[in-house]
């Protein structure tokens, strides 16, 4: 027997997840039931200003009072988290002792919650557990409650930690959530802009995942679920913010993009990282972005390619060649952001051919992406990032 034909099947894939998911429309006004097994009576929870004020979030906050639980709410700025502002919210943490952690916001605020979880019993400095497999020792019981759809942090076992000029990672299963509460009535009062945004997000951490080296069955599962739902349902939820069924459509598949970053991101995010010195949100560089980076990988996963194809509503009896395949995936992701109304190039945002080329070496130098299936030179990025600003779309090299 030839077993050589067997070693692609040797390779071992891992795939977290919280430890329970709750999700469904209304589910938020039941979690102080669901709190009961973790027999905490204080909940640690953080939020921000605009989250705290909506009808929802202070309906589901008078919710867990009428439960008799002790609630301590802690307030943080309406940014990315730096070390500085997570350090806040663990004193205020530590201070307290006990208690269940509940982060109810975006991304950054669930990502607050997640590292102060385990810091409150840790010591130390953030700058300390930054990286991969840092964060193993106990923590107390966490709850994410995603306001947006699109970051999938309350699926996903990272914490982003902006620090000057940089972003970094806290990468481990220790903070992913005890229960994630996924109700897509906290998304209704979304604005365009965040929904577009974070809606987009989501797509690329589920594009990006099939892209990834380290794509695998569940990791694909996830992907083309959420990547189907987000091409039928964000427009509608971008058009038409109160569409329950599509703010429940995006918020089902940002959570399934979350535990599709168990393959890890690409290029995209990498791009995204290097534009937010130009006061780029997170999911818009993640848009911006993507469109070039799947056409920088075509010539190297064509059948990925089919298959994000497909799910992005391809009819595969009416073309014949690769090409053609691989130009409806890229001009389907940039028709979308132009119905969304975001940039298609750097020109368009005002940044100088000059100043791309910049951008292209801060990402091949600061953000590099191992588990990209095309490898790639310094030159090879600078030339990407040129595609990007001119917002060149032809298939080539296939």
């Amino acid at each position: 027997m030839n077993l050589d034909y067997f070693k692609p099947l040797e390779k071992c894939h891992f795939f977290s997840a919280p430890k329970r998911i709750m999700f469904g429309t209304g589910v938020a006004k039941n979690v102080g039931g669901e709190l009961e097994s973790f027999q905490q009576k204080k909940l640690l929870v953080i939020t921000d200003n605009k989250i705290a004020e909506t009808d929802s979030v202070k309906s589901l906050i008078n919710s867990l009072s009428a439960c008799d639980y002790k609630t301590k709410i802690f307030l943080s700025e309406t940014k990315e988290p730096t070390a500085e502002m997570i350090t806040e919210f663990i004193k205020f943490c530590r201070a307290e002792k006990e208690g269940i952690v509940i982060g109810i916001g975006g991304g950054s605020i669930m990502d607050q919650a997640k590292v102060a979880s385990f810091m409150t019993l840790c010591e130390g400095e953030v700058d300390d557990y930054l990286g991969t497999n840092k964060a193993i020792k106990s923590r107390l019981p966490l709850v994410l409650i995603p306001t947006t759809a699109g970051t999938g942090a309350e699926t996903s076992p990272n914490a982003v930690i902006k620090k000057q000029t940089k972003k970094y990672t806290i990468s481990s299963t220790t903070i992913l959530p005890d229960l994630a509460v996924v109700d897509p009535l906290l998304t209704l009062s979304l604005p365009k802009k965040p929904t577009a945004f974070t809606g987009i997000d989501a797509l690329s951490h589920a594009v990006e995942a099939i892209i990834s080296l380290n794509s695998n069955p569940l990791t694909m599962a996830t992907s083309l679920e959420a990547i189907s739902l987000i091409d039928k349902n964000l427009p509608l939820a971008f058009f038409s913010g109160y569409n329950i069924e599509a703010r429940y459509n995006m918020s089902l598949a940002a959570t399934l993009g979350g535990l599709s970053l168990n393959s890890g991101a690409t290029l995209a995010h990498s791009i995204s990282y290097t534009l937010e010195k130009f006061g780029v949100p997170h999911g818009l560089g993640c848009a911006i972005g993507l469109p070039q980076v799947i056409r920088f990988n075509v010539p190297v996963m064509k059948e990925k390619i089919k298959r994000i194809a497909v799910a992005l509503g391809f009819d595969e009896l009416n073309y014949s060649s690769y090409a053609e395949i691989a130009s409806y995936v890229v001009n389907r992701v940039n028709d979308l952001n132009a119905m969304l109304d975001i940039p298609l190039t750097l020109k368009s945002m005002s940044i100088t051919i000059e100043k791309s080329k910049e951008l292209a070496q801060e990402c091949f130098q600061k953000y590099p992406r191992p588990n990209n299936p095309r490898l790639y030179s310094e030159d090879d990025i600078i030339k990407l990032y040129a595609d990007l600003w001119e917002g060149k779309l032809e298939i080539e090299n296939i």
